[in-house]
């Protein structure tokens, strides 16, 4: 048979597409085991179909299946079919379609084939665990602000939710205590099927309204939600949840968690990074925060000190050109060559707007940089049609490899050449 499809990066997107959040075929050509049992790691199956190689590998399609096919914000499983002659084929994907499940491998193999299927237990558990933690995260919410999860997604590291209304930060923390109270107390986990009648009485959070095929999975006492993917039988396997970021988001509330063995992973790296700030700043394990605030106000006055200090460097230069400018025989003549020894171009700003107050030609500054020049040519505007600003920028910069532009009144730039190779440029245009 032909499998016409591609799974692509789908199953890494937002969850609004239908059949993320429950859409179950009336017909599963394809026995889910995922559905009822998240906990089979392996499983027995006979190939009934298969496709040619395509974008995404061969198309195996099985009886039966423990491999989830994405969807309700959770990605697919990969692992590995093994054949009966044990060649072990790795399953990079799997998708449902048209109650079939299409697993993607790198080889073929032929139809009526007995296969054992072994799950990536370790990526599974991940994903049940983050999955689980959303479903409580969610209906805590749910239950107490009357919000609805509006967008989930799932990641190698975290998962993010975003919900229809405003959440503060206090109220935030008090639902994950209350979280992993719950994890702690190890509340089952179950998942059900009812019929259509039964659904409609049954107060369970969904994106759609469905009642037929629906799938229930329910934290007891906590949560009741329409889901299609597997999830873990207890909320003591979650681990533990912690909600790393809460921001504003359109009018409602995103917010990020880690549960289980990422929430571990998440923990040890904070952990690493805080003890090498507690090594630096020789602080006490639970008094970083404090250290840091002290070392920030201080480097907060130091810059501010620093700016005051190169305030006064530019006017010291400034006063000592403009007085050398006043004292000349013909002032406001040709053009003024300057190098400046400033902290920044904003001081040889600052220096040549000075100047251009007492000097009616052309003021050319250059401020030394790592690779050259930093420079600015500035004109007062009662004079910027005599003086031809522009054109004098292309040519300087044409010549001495500059780079640049602004208005008749000032150009900013940079160039390459040496002193020498400026000065001379100048003595060539200077009559």
């Amino acid at each position: 048979m032909s499998v016409p499809f591609s799974f692509g990066r789908q199953f890494d997107s937002w969850c609004i597409i239908l059949n993320m959040k429950n859409e179950r075929g009336t017909i599963q050509k394809t026995v889910l085991l995922y559905e009822t049992d998240g906990m089979i790691r392996e499983f027995e199956a006979t190939v009934t179909g298969t496709s040619d190689q395509g974008d995404n590998g061969y198309g195996i399609i099985l009886d039966r299946t423990a491999f989830f096919p994405g969807g309700g914000g959770q990605e697919a499983d990969t692992g590995y079919l093994v054949t009966s002659g044990n060649e072990k084929i790795r399953v990079s994907g799997a998708l449902l379609s048209d109650g079939e499940v299409i697993h993607y491998t790198d080889s073929a193999i032929d139809c009526g084939e007995k296969i054992t299927g072994m799950i990536d237990w370790d990526r599974r558990v991940s994903r049940m665990q983050d999955h689980g933690a959303e479903h409580l995260i969610s209906g805590l919410v749910h239950a107490r602000f009357g919000y609805d999860n509006v967008g989930f997604h799932m990641s190698e590291d975290e998962t993010v939710i975003d919900f229809n209304g405003p959440v503060s930060e206090e109220q935030i923390r008090q639902i994950e205590q209350r979280a992993n109270e719950i994890i702690t107390e190890n509340v089952p986990v179950t998942v059900s099927f009812p019929s259509s009648d039964e659904a409609r009485k049954i107060d369970y959070r969904s994106k759609l309204d469905l009642y037929d095929n629906v799938r229930l999975v329910t934290i007891e006492g906590v949560d009741v939600c329409a889901c299609c993917a597997p999830h873990l039988p207890s909320t003591g396997l979650f681990g533990s949840v912690m909600i790393v970021n809460i921001m504003p988001h359109r009018g409602g509330t995103r917010m990020s968690l880690v549960a289980g063995i990422n929430a571990y992973r998440d923990h040890a790296k904070l952990a690493g990074s805080t003890a090498k700030i507690m090594e630096m700043l020789s602080s006490p394990r639970y008094e970083t925060a404090g250290f840091v605030k002290e070392m920030t106000d201080r480097m907060k006055g130091l810059r501010e000190e620093n700016t005051q200090l190169k305030k006064k460097m530019t006017q010291l230069v400034s006063e000592s050109i403009i007085k050398d400018l006043e004292k000349e025989d013909q002032p406001g003549k040709g053009i003024k060559l300057l190098f400046c020894d400033l902290p920044d171009m904003t001081g040889l700003r600052e220096l040549v707007n000075s100047c251009t107050k007492v000097y009616s030609g052309t003021v050319c500054a250059f401020l030394k940089k790592e690779n050259g020049y930093g420079y600015i040519f500035s004109v007062c505007k009662e004079n910027e049609k005599e003086a031809s600003l522009s054109g004098l920028a292309r040519d300087f910069n044409e010549k001495c490899s500059g780079r640049g532009g602004g208005s008749n009144v000032m150009v900013t730039g940079t160039t390459g050449a040496s002193r020498k190779d400026i000065e001379e440029y100048f003595a060539s245009i200077v009559p």
